[in-house]
């Protein structure tokens, strides 16, 4: 768990209390940190933080980068029950924002998976619906988003739990990844991703997630797609090591474009 103490060190942007300068006087700047005291105090945790890097010839943007806070919502009962079921997974919410108008306020509901003992959190995808926050009803607005987070919780352990109870031939696990790949290289339906690509992705990490249910495979493609390590052939046919995404605001179109991929798998498949 990350503290408000080191969540000021990890994306200091979070506490920046005006807007940049180059943003015009329409521009309502919401302090992040702000948002994440008022969900402590409804029992959220942090989990995760990330601060967009700058280089070194625009460190004074740094104030004002686009940042990333994940946070897990307070949960009990059946989705309780669900979660270890389904190997210790929590629905959180990922409060992005940045001062300078690279990003509107977003609260994106989405569900993770503990996967190590030292408390990383990887995440399997992110709920079809993102919660924008108007910066001109801030306190209106987050209230509305925090208490549809908690709502939309059960819907998406029920999410998680049909995926287990699909099961898939080797050739539709081939087919997923090949379509995840698209997904995530960006190549138009016309460009046939190539071995590299599909077996990197279908490489299971560990032993439980060897499996052909459509919650298995989806957790394995998303955390090799997010994480990388495995080798690709660049634009010249050269392999080259995958590297783990960095870039906010990728990271969570590839979450949210495999979410809707698997969503439209298991329908075909139920």
């Amino acid at each position: 768990m990350i503290s408000i103490e080191q969540l000021q060190t990890i994306a200091p942007a979070a506490f920046t209390s005006h807007a940049a300068e180059h943003t015009s006087d329409r521009y309502q700047h919401v302090r992040t940190a702000d948002i994440v005291e008022r969900m402590l105090d409804d029992g959220f945790v942090i989990t995760h933080a990330q601060q967009q890097k700058t280089q070194a010839r625009s460190a004074h943007k740094a104030p004002h980068q686009k940042h990333r806070i994940r946070m897990r919502m307070p949960v009990n009962g059946q989705a309780s029950e669900t979660a270890q079921k389904l190997g210790n997974i929590f629905p959180t919410v990922d409060l992005i924002n940045s001062g300078d108008w690279s990003s509107k306020l977003i609260l994106a509901i989405g569900l993770y998976r503990l996967v190590c003992e030292n408390g990383m959190i990887a995440p399997f995808g992110s709920a079809n619906t993102e919660i924008s926050i108007r910066h001109n009803r801030i306190t209106e607005d987050t209230t509305k988003a925090i208490s549809h987070a908690v709502e939309s919780a059960p819907a998406l352990f029920d999410f998680a739990e049909s995926c287990s109870k699909t099961f898939l031939k080797s050739d539709e696990i081939r087919e997923y990844a090949s379509q995840a790949a698209r997904l995530r290289w960006g190549m138009d339906e016309d460009v046939s991703p190539v071995a590299a690509h599909i077996e990197g992705l279908m490489r299971a990490r560990r032993v439980e997630d060897d499996k052909s249910d459509l919650w298995s495979v989806f957790n394995t493609v998303q955390e090799n797609g997010s994480r990388g390590g495995f080798k690709v052939p660049d634009a010249n046919g050269k392999m080259r090591r995958m590297r783990s995404r960095s870039n906010i605001a990728q990271d969570i179109d590839w979450n949210q474009e495999l979410w809707n991929l698997t969503n439209d798998m298991q329908l075909a498949l139920s």
